[in-house]
């Protein structure tokens, strides 16, 4: 739900802060935080995807605890711990989310993968 706009004059300032704030971002080309946090998501539900679809048995259990720190961390929050999980499962879905099997193929997960080992 949209937030209400808040005509007050406080408000108005605030919006207009916020506007040159993101105009500055834009022209250095610099993403804001939110963006950065979905990125950071998207490549760990591609990593997922992949390790998974690779049978990458040794990434697994580090993978299975970041799954399950992103669960401590929203139950921290307040949030009940299995509706987390179903939301969680939900959004790593490749099914519902088409994209990230794009960046696992254009990622070049497995060259980079094998060049650690």
């Amino acid at each position: 739900m949209p937030r209400p706009v808040n005509v007050s004059a406080a408000g108005v300032a605030k919006a207009m802060r916020q506007a040159k704030y993101r105009s500055k971002l834009q022209q250095l080309g610099e993403p804001e935080a939110d963006r950065v946090d979905t990125a950071i998501a998207q490549a760990c539900v591609a990593l997922c995807a992949h390790v998974d679809g690779q049978k990458l048995e040794t990434l697994k259990p580090a993978l299975k605890a970041l799954i399950r720190g992103v669960l401590d961390l929203l139950e921290t929050d307040g949030f009940d711990r299995a509706a987390s999980s179903k939301v969680l499962r939900r959004r790593m879905s490749v099914d519902v989310r088409p994209e990230i099997d794009d960046f696992v193929a254009d990622g070049n997960f497995h060259k980079r993968l094998m060049k650690m080992n």
